[in-house]
């Protein structure tokens, strides 16, 4: 067996998942990792096809991908890569569970998990492709407004009693009020990309004024989010991260004793189709779970504001899009509000990821919703515990920053962020897998469920992850390795897709997991805005 960073990558998956199908139960189907040295090849010339930016700014997205590909086939020091291989592979095996419960063979079933292509899903957000001029400078005004000097995944701040902090606001109204707070000279969306140097002194000399604690505080008190750099020690003895050490990493309870539903046989879209999924979710982690139920056949719809193009973190936002169809709703107005709650009546999951309470003024609390539907399947996804900072807003670089993970990937001196947003996809993946084994679950036993974990519990569960392998543990119980697997699926970096959501096409990077039962249906990355209800396709 080749010796190759990706194929020790590969076995630190088998460990992974080996531990994920004692821990959760779950009936695991022929599994096997492939470790493909080729895919560097490949994935290094797609970093220069597929470019969504013009000009000089397509050099700027270029400097994203290279480094971030580069990393991909070198080792880590956190186990980013075999970690989210593991959970999409069992992803894969829950779903087929899933569609055996609904009476499909599946005695054929096998599951091939390219470990390469699992790495790229954390770069996800990098890699993407369009085409249409339109929409191409809505992504470009929403990157231009995200990468300023305040970028927390960028920009670290020495604070007044020489600690690292680090602040994470992408939307512009928390950005408002963390500038205000801080006493910035100008209105905070003049703080942009073509500001940075300028911008950089300001709030280093800002920033050097308070100790890193204050700081903190200071920006959950108004609304916004930043944070102390702590080592994972450090992290592990505060009262928060405690409480999330404390979690499981993924919380299921059951409430009530509803009949198990009856969706009938799956239809060609996979092992969920018919499955009605209403997404509360927005940016990235969130999303990453309700594509992966869209990508084995759920029926997704996402519930905005306003249309696709309008959202103010288009850049951000695009890949979570696939599989999801919109409905545009403001729950200001009652005739929209009671038409979300007919949604929740008719919904067999709701995924939720905004921050603890936003909605609870709108009768919409977890509560509210259990009584509209109690028999829902719940999928809470938040940044901190969910007791202990529960209502503080968070991002992911803030819960790398914060779980030490930042500083084991570098030093308390120079810490560094791990490879792409995987704090972001992870744990969007995680709660997927939760999800995944709550349908299961309804399916045998009936109920309804509530599936919870955190950001800041996915990071520590890459702390785990990476000191299971280095403790020596061998994998290999449940899976196989390969070093090939000629399925059409990998044949390209990017799977393309023509909407009407957007101008163009759009390019999104191709799946980390291939299931003979159940192998991808590009309808399943289709995407619209303007809808009704769920779209039965």
């Amino acid at each position: 067996m080749s010796n190759t960073v990706i194929t020790r990558k590969a076995q630190q998956a088998q460990v992974i998942f080996d531990d994920l199908v004692e821990t959760y139960g779950f009936k695991p189907v022929p599994t096997c990792f492939v470790a493909d040295s080729s895919r560097e090849a490949q994935f290094k010339k797609a970093c220069f096809t597929g470019n969504p930016f013009p000009g000089p700014f397509a050099a700027a997205m270029l400097a994203k991908r290279v480094p971030a590909v580069n990393k991909l086939f070198k080792n880590e020091k956190i186990l980013q890569t075999p970690a989210i291989a593991a959970v999409l592979a069992a992803c894969s095996s829950v779903a087929t569970e899933i569609g055996e419960l609904r009476g499909d063979d599946v005695s054929g079933a096998q599951s091939y998990c390219d470990v390469a292509f699992a790495g790229l899903q954390a770069i996800r957000l990098f890699m993407a492709d369009n085409n249409g001029k339109k929409f191409q400078k809505r992504r470009f005004d929403s990157a231009a407004s995200v990468n300023n000097a305040i970028n927390g995944s960028v920009f670290k701040y020495k604070a007044g009693d020489g600690r690292d902090v680090s602040f994470h606001v992408y939307y512009q109204e928390q950005q408002r009020k963390l500038f205000e707070a801080m006493n910035m000279s100008k209105p905070s969306d003049k703080y942009t990309f073509f500001t940075i140097s300028k911008d950089k002194k300001e709030i280093a000399e800002k920033v050097s004024q308070k100790s890193a604690i204050e700081l903190e505080e200071m920006a959950f008190d108004c609304g916004a989010c930043a944070c102390m750099l702590r080592s994972r020690e450090e992290w592990e003895q505060t009262e928060v991260g405690k409480a999330v050490i404390s979690m499981p990493l993924i919380r299921e309870e059951k409430f009530g004793d509803g009949a198990a539903p009856d969706y009938g046989k799956p239809n060609s879209r996979g092992p969920l189709s018919g499955i009605k999924v209403l997404d509360l979710t927005h940016i990235i982690a969130g999303p990453a779970c309700s594509r992966v139920l869209a990508k084995y056949g759920a029926d997704v719809l996402m519930i905005r504001r306003g249309e696709y193009m309008e959202q103010e973190q288009a850049m951000l936002e695009l890949d979570g899009w696939a599989g999801k169809h919109s409905i545009q709703l403001d729950f200001n107005n009652p005739d929209q509000l009671a038409r979300a709650k007919e949604l929740i009546k008719e919904a067999d999951v709701i995924t939720y990821s905004y921050q603890n309470g936003t909605l609870d003024h709108f009768g919409l609390s977890e509560s509210d919703i259990r009584e509209l539907n109690p028999n829902i399947i719940y999928a809470n996804l938040n940044c901190f515990s969910d007791t202990v900072w529960k209502h503080r807003p968070g991002w992911a670089p803030c819960a790398e920053d914060i779980t030490g993970l930042s500083v084991r990937n570098g030093s308390l001196e120079k810490p560094e962020n791990l490879n792409g947003v995987p704090l972001d996809y992870f744990p969007g993946f995680i709660l997927a897998l939760g999800t995944l084994l709550a349908i299961s679950h309804r399916l045998k036993n009936g109920g309804g469920y509530k599936v919870t974990t955190s950001l800041t519990r996915g990071a520590q569960f890459l702390h785990e992850c990476t000191d299971l392998c280095e403790s020596g543990r061998k994998g290999g119980k449940y899976s196989t390795l390969s070093l090939r697997c000629n399925e059409p699926v990998w044949n390209d970096l990017r799977q393309y897709v023509a909407v009407d959501a957007v101008d163009g096409t759009v390019g999104f990077p191709g799946p980390a997991v291939f299931n003979t039962a159940y192998p991808d249906n590009p309808k399943n990355l289709m995407f619209s805005d303007g809808n009704t209800g769920w779209n039965q396709k």
